[in-house]
């Protein structure tokens, strides 16, 4: 299928700005202190952030290599980069993290087992659209934890349904 490389290209460079947005926060929370306002351990971030440019650049070595498995490492990686990191944040700015991470596993699915450009772009569309419903809904400063449980719930809500719709096919 011709776009499969085309969704392939677009996690490696989707891994590639991860790596690089990793690389530019070590050196904002270095550089520039004002920088640091969402950030509650300045140094756990750093450390954080240099772990996680190593194993990206792992992830992306694998799936540049065709390692099968690869896209489960990175899905993995990302997964619990987002667990270990949401104590680290102040406030809802976490959640552009997240949807990040959600985008990104959503392609590292499509490297693994493959989904249609339909359930692709739907996914990625929803997991958006998830980002601007959950903060429009609900304040992150006063309620972050009731909008992270959204956010989890529409994206199991969209996974059920691409789901549902592989089933009837």
């Amino acid at each position: 299928m011709p776009n499969e490389g085309v969704k392939h290209k677009i996690l490696l460079i989707l891994i590639a700005m991860t790596i690089i947005g990793e690389v530019l926060s070590i050196i904002m929370w270095t550089a520039l202190p004002q920088s640091r306002i969402s950030i509650l351990d300045v140094q756990l971030g750093i450390i954080n952030a240099a772990i996680m440019i190593s194993l990206n650049l792992f992830a992306l070595f694998w799936i540049i290599k065709g390692k099968g498995w690869a896209p489960l490492y990175f899905i993995a990686i990302s997964i619990g980069n987002r667990l270990w990191s949401q104590p680290l944040f102040d406030g809802g700015i976490h959640m552009i993290f997240v949807t990040w991470t959600s985008l990104l596993v959503v392609f590292a699915y499509n490297e693994f087992r493959g989904l249609s450009n339909f359930e692709t772009a739907f996914l990625s569309g929803g997991v958006i659209l998830d980002l601007v419903s959950s903060s429009l809904i609900f304040n992150p400063a006063d309620s972050l934890t009731l909008g992270l449980i959204f956010y989890v719930l529409f994206l199991l809500l969209l996974v059920g349904i691409v789901i549902a719709i592989r089933k009837l096919r």
